[in-house]
């Protein structure tokens, strides 16, 4: 079934404004991202509760001024159950198949193994470290269940200003 054109953008689908330039930083990360032939890629994080939807975010805002012609869809599917996760990846498929990009934000591979379906069926995958707070093995053992030649690069947020607080709160509490 074909989309409405008509009908406004989802906030999934909307696109910044044309004035909105992305940053450098941002840019250079979609053009590695080009690199690939994708349309369909994950984007993971290396330990549970990591900046996967922070990183398909700036996914979509680094493309938006570079993708005009073509739709970038965001599918948030955290959560997802086993028993969804295929009908996800068949919807995700079809969307590819009417010429739309598709980003899709998992949960960690390490505490929700049911997403590994959507990232098995990806052209690519993303991994997300934070730093301070992603452990080696954590990252090491989500490349393993995926296969390290799936992996089209990562890319490094700092550590949450939260849980810079938080750090910052128990080492004053710290004798």
């Amino acid at each position: 079934m074909a989309a409405d054109s008509s009908a406004p953008p989802s906030p999934a689908d909307a696109a910044p404004p044309d004035s909105s330039v992305p940053s450098p930083e941002l840019q250079r990360l979609w053009f590695a991202l080009e690199r690939r032939a994708w349309t369909y890629l994950t984007v993971v994080p290396a330990q549970p509760g990591g900046p996967a939807l922070e990183a398909a975010t700036a996914i979509l805002e680094a493309g938006a001024p570079y993708a005009y012609s073509q739709k970038i869809h965001l599918q948030d599917a955290t959560g997802v159950s086993p028993g969804d996760a295929p009908r996800l990846v068949v919807e995700l498929r079809e969307r590819v198949a009417r010429g739309e990009r598709v980003v899709v934000v998992l949960d960690s591979l390490l505490t929700h193994p049911a997403s590994l379906p959507l990232a098995l069926a990806a052209d690519g995958v993303l991994l997300c470290v934070a730093l301070g707070e992603t452990d080696f093995g954590s990252a090491r053992k989500t490349m393993e269940y995926v296969g390290p030649e799936r992996f089209v690069g990562s890319v490094i947020f700092p550590r949450s200003k939260k849980k810079k607080a938080r750090a910052a709160q128990d080492k004053k509490k710290k004798p």
